[in-house]
């Protein structure tokens, strides 16, 4: 089953990159945005993007489908998932 797949996170958080790294290593298509490496007016729009789905803009805040996840809960994500 296809998932739509969006992430917001940042280049240097950990928690991203194992994000990053599972959906790679399980074939999940996924697109996503490093945050801080946006310029200034499209990061401001970001964020305010991101406040929609997770007020405490945390990251990273991972949206599947209609689901949304804030930070790498790998049982969570391989939920939505269907994995």
């Amino acid at each position: 089953m296809s998932h739509k797949v969006k992430m917001y996170t940042l280049s240097t958080c950990s928690h991203c990159k194992a994000a990053k790294k599972f959906m790679l290593d399980n074939g999940i298509t996924f697109e996503f945005n490093d945050v801080d490496l946006l310029p200034g007016e499209e990061k401001e729009s970001t964020l305010k993007e991101i406040i929609k789905y997770n007020p405490q803009r945390s990251f990273p805040t991972i949206i599947i489908g209609n689901k949304i996840i804030v930070g790498f809960r790998e049982s969570d994500i391989r939920e939505a998932l269907g994995i």
